[in-house]
């Protein structure tokens, strides 16, 4: 259902329905790690960092994992984010892993932004005002400069990110 490379690309994180996290070494193809997502339910989107592994859920839970090598330590939940109603369908790290993106297609602004390191979400983006509709997809730039967000009328609505425009 969900797959990602790490940001070295030495491991891919893989899960299909039975909603176990599935590690394996690229180069060996030997599963490194299989662990259970604390929530329960279908995973539908997966994220790593060099730090982190995100997992998106049906249930709308995003739990967050602190890896190493890709192994969750203890496999245990570091943060499990409940700010989506609907199906987590979108989970993306920035480029240095303090921003994390969720969304869910399902809920119309449907989009929250996690700071990492405090483990809280940004309470202040996105307002009411900010037209995000129904978020389909999510990016963010080479060095987070930017952050895109394409949605179901069409649209790639480009942000800047202030704190890394320095």
């Amino acid at each position: 259902r969900s797959i990602c490379f790490s940001p070295d690309g030495e491991e891919i994180s893989a899960s299909g329905s039975d909603g176990d996290v599935y590690t394996w070494n690229v180069k060996s193809w030997r599963c490194l790690n299989r662990f259970v997502n604390n929530d329960g339910s279908i995973v539908c989107s997966l994220a790593r960092s060099s730090r982190h592994i995100a997992v998106g859920a049906e249930s709308g839970v995003v739990n967050m994992f602190e890896t190493v090598q890709g192994n969750p330590m203890r496999n245990q939940t570091r943060k499990s984010i409940m700010n989506l109603q609907t199906s987590a369908d979108m989970v993306r790290f920035n480029h240095d892993g303090q921003i994390l993106a969720l969304s869910s297609r399902r809920e119309k602004m449907g989009l929250k932004l996690v700071h990492v390191p405090s483990q809280s979400v940004f309470a202040n983006w996105p307002t009411s005002n900010t037209p995000l509709h129904y978020v389909w997809a999510t990016d963010f730039s080479p060095q987070s400069k930017f952050v895109a967000i394409g949605n179901d009328k069409g649209k790639c609505l480009l942000y800047k990110l202030g704190h890394y425009n320095q």
